[in-house]
């Protein structure tokens, strides 16, 4: 049986200690939450798309993880580097110098899937690998496609 959607506001370090609850004493499955802010542009857009986040694993390079950074502080972003145990992440919108690093007991969840418009994108499926893929490789060119697209969204 499905259950119910309720919308609640609250501030981001009640919301991952609810979510750290969820998962381990609740056993979800998964967790869905509207994603804030503009660090995943141009493909998360701030208060209208969604991540639907499962339990914590050891993540790879290419993986979406939302992860402890600081001592309240939080972030939705791309695995990019690993490297003794330390992994680094970075949100697609920021620049090539904005990073965070956690370790593997920071990790509150990893993306399974984003609700896009509406419309679900696995983070199996082909579609969300070969963007991941082709995200990565435009590094160099990120600013200028995020310029335009800040332009015109």
């Amino acid at each position: 049986m499905k259950e119910a959607s309720r919308t609640i506001h609250i501030n981001n370090h009640l919301l991952m200690q609810e979510i750290t609850r969820m998962f381990n004493e609740q056993n979800k499955e998964s967790v869905t939450f509207i994603v804030r802010g503009y660090s995943m542009r141009p493909f998360l857009e701030d208060r209208r798309d969604k991540v639907v986040l499962a339990a914590p694993r050891v993540p790879v390079i290419g993986d979406v993880v939302l992860a402890r950074v600081g001592k309240e502080q939080y972030a939705l972003h791309r695995v990019i580097k690993i490297e003794n145990g330390i992994y680094t992440m970075q949100g697609d919108g920021n620049p090539t110098y904005m990073t965070e690093t956690f370790t593997e007991e920071c990790i509150i969840g990893i993306a399974k899937a984003f609700i896009r418009k509406g419309r679900t994108v696995n983070t199996n499926s082909a579609i969300w690998r070969s963007y991941s893929f082709t995200w990565r490789m435009l590094k160099p060119f990120r600013r200028i496609i995020l310029g335009v697209c800040r332009r015109i969204m």
